[in-house]
């Protein structure tokens, strides 16, 4: 089927998702994602982009980035095919390591900007992996350390400059309006449009994997002996797909009342 082509964004900004084939992870150790972020900034420093914000996941990238001389589409195909080549060399694979074309959605609205910025930061605290402020691989550190620190970039004063135009009072304002949390649904991993069958195949992997590297069965998996497992699973499989609890126990097979259970414990 021939693909649709994307709409531009009038203001040429744009958020972008990268991930993984398959869901699985692209990074694999700090160093990865070290090197994917050196990947990042030099290719947009030779796109003459500007990026405004990133965060990077084990199994997915979110980026803002405004647009340059040759579009995003150039951009992102020479940070993939960069990376790729690192990341198959390394691990001594080969094959596809992005699944499909990258994701994007236009922003057109400041409001919408700073909102799908604050989405990107939090994405590891609303994982459950670290907060915001403490997680080292997004840019929301550079922006409260300001010019001088590591990985900070020009533009984070432009949208700084939203927030006041005193640094004390922007960066107090900016920090409180990451700590609020609204309905707003961004370009997410959870919401992308997919094949139902896909995420079916996903979740019979994964469900496959963890029996197997446990030594349990499906059976087994709900018994009390067991809980640490079941939740790590059931956790992993509501930040990955945003299934409903009904879905998940269609899909795998596990009591539905097991799995409510299991999700309260993360609300």
């Amino acid at each position: 089927m021939p693909r649709n082509a994307r709409q531009l964004s009038k203001t040429g900004i744009y958020h972008i998702m990268l991930r993984g084939n398959e869901r699985r992870d692209i990074f694999l150790d700090d160093a990865d994602k070290l090197t994917f972020i050196d990947f990042l900034y030099a290719k947009k420093s030779d796109e003459g982009c500007l990026l405004y914000a990133y965060c990077l996941m084990d199994n997915h990238v979110h980026l803002v980035v405004k647009e340059g001389r040759n579009g995003i589409a150039k951009l992102m195909k020479r940070i993939g095919t960069s990376y790729v080549k690192y990341f198959n060399q390394k691990y001594q694979r080969v094959g596809h390591l992005f699944q499909d074309r990258y994701k994007s959605e236009n922003i057109e609205t400041d409001s919408y900007f700073v909102t799908v910025i604050r989405y990107v930061h939090q994405n590891p605290e609303k994982a459950g992996i670290d907060r915001i402020e403490s997680y080292k691989w997004s840019s929301f550190q550079a922006y409260l350390n300001g010019p001088g620190a590591t990985r900070y970039l020009p533009e984070m004063t432009e949208v700084l400059g939203m927030f006041g135009q005193e640094t004390e009072i922007a960066l107090n304002r900016f920090r409180q309006f990451h700590a609020e949390y609204d309905g707003e649904k961004c370009l997410d991993i959870r919401n992308c449009s997919e094949m139902d069958e896909e995420i079916e195949a996903y979740v019979q992997r994964l469900l496959n994997d963890i029996l197997q590297s446990n030594g349990v069965t499906l059976k087994d998996i709900a018994k009390k002996e067991n809980t640490r497992i079941l939740k790590a699973f059931i956790l992993k499989l509501r930040n990955d797909t945003g299934l409903s609890g009904r879905k998940l126990s269609q899909l795998t097979g596990i009591n539905r009342e097991t799995i409510r259970r299991a999700l309260l414990t993360f609300s």
